[in-house]
């Protein structure tokens, strides 16, 4: 659980700051949610338009089940088959491609899954279109094979559109300036304390320890199956899977008077403007699992985000929209007080600008 150093402040400022803001609502985004809806429907219909255009070169049944050797143990109607399957596709993709589009994510969260689920419905789509063709003439109906070949492709296709498909993404600005600087009783920098500040990069061993043990488990068929066919196709797979990952193993912040900025790798994860600030504080014990079910860039019930590379202490800011933005790094306690101090001026720079005089 969290245990937090929250100073005292005033209840009434703060009471009034919400007030006055609110919640910000998360808006839906509409031109990513269109992207989405045309791959994932593409993929779910595609099926059935290549049955209907291969119409009597199909059998009546199709193989529902291989056995050991690849050959089908057991069959179904066809269009049984192409209609469960589309179904599948629609849910499973559809239902991640609706979450992407109407959740508050971090831009890389949501472009991350754009990409996801284009491929996952690009590789439904394949794999299904491939047992197809695999019995056009009733030619491979009994015959042992594998659909890895059509996987592949299809994996690849989707890989590939899926790059303009999450460039689409955008990144939802909370947006709302706080009302006032952070309350009195929170840390601040001491006198003449160097700023700006810099993290150490911070290194999660949970996430390598996980992603190396996944890769293996994953080449183990590879190397039974060998690199063509579906070893080919659970090889890219394996990549594709673990791969954005392997990106939020080593992240470092950055504080100055512009903001926070989270990043890993070079990309950007999350960035708070300084005028958003509304508090900065220390989170004792933040623990992974019990607050949001693992590690990376995660989000919880609530609605708060977490940049969690391990368990242990965390910068917690509260935004003017009183959203919350937890991230585990070393010297939380500095990186709070730089927060807040840096907060205090932005405000104390907007209360001293001249106000523009109305022209006569």
């Amino acid at each position: 659980m969290l245990s937090a150093n929250v100073g005292t402040g005033s209840g009434a400022a703060r009471t009034e700051e919400r007030a006055i803001n609110g919640p910000a609502a998360s808006k839906p985004d509409e031109r990513l949610g269109w992207a989405l809806g045309i791959v994932v429907v593409t993929a779910a219909l595609a099926p059935a338009v290549v049955a209907l255009l291969l119409g009597d070169r199909l059998p009546a049944e199709v193989p529902r089940r291989y056995g050991a050797d690849g050959r089908p143990t057991a069959f179904w109607p066809l269009w049984t088959s192409v209609t469960f399957l589309s179904a599948t596709t629609l849910v499973v993709a559809g239902g991640c491609a609706a979450a992407c589009t109407f959740m508050r994510l971090p831009l890389l969260a949501r472009r991350a899954t754009a990409w996801t689920v284009t491929w996952v419905a690009a590789l439904l789509g394949g794999i299904q279109i491939g047992a197809l063709l695999r019995v056009v003439d009733d030619a491979g109906a009994l015959a042992p094979g594998s659909v890895g070949v059509s996987a592949s492709i299809a994996l690849l296709v989707g890989m590939v559109v899926g790059v303009p498909v999450a460039a689409l993404a955008r990144e939802e600005p909370h947006g709302i300036v706080a009302m006032g600087p952070p309350p009195v009783g929170l840390p601040r920098l001491a006198a003449g304390a160097a700023v700006p500040w810099r993290s150490a990069s911070m290194t999660s061993r949970a996430v390598v320890v996980v992603v190396a043990a996944s890769g293996l488990l994953l080449v183990v068929p590879v190397v039974l199956l060998g690199p063509s066919g579906a070893g080919g196709w659970l090889s890219l797979l394996a990549v594709v899977t673990l791969a954005p990952a392997a990106v939020f193993a080593r992240v470092h912040v950055a504080i100055d008077a512009d903001g926070l900025q989270v990043r890993a790798m070079g990309v950007r994860l999350v960035r708070v403007d300084i005028a958003e600030v509304a508090r900065a504080d220390v989170v004792d014990h933040l623990d992974p699992f019990w607050e949001f079910g693992g590690w990376g860039v995660r989000m919880d019930v609530h609605g708060r985000t977490g940049i969690v590379s391990r368990a242990g202490e965390a910068l917690r800011v509260f935004r003017g929209d009183d959203t919350e933005l937890l991230i585990t790094v070393d010297d939380a306690a500095t990186a709070a007080a730089t927060l807040n101090t840096l907060a205090d001026r932005y405000h104390g720079s907007r209360s001293s600008a001249p106000e523009e005089q109305p022209e006569s």
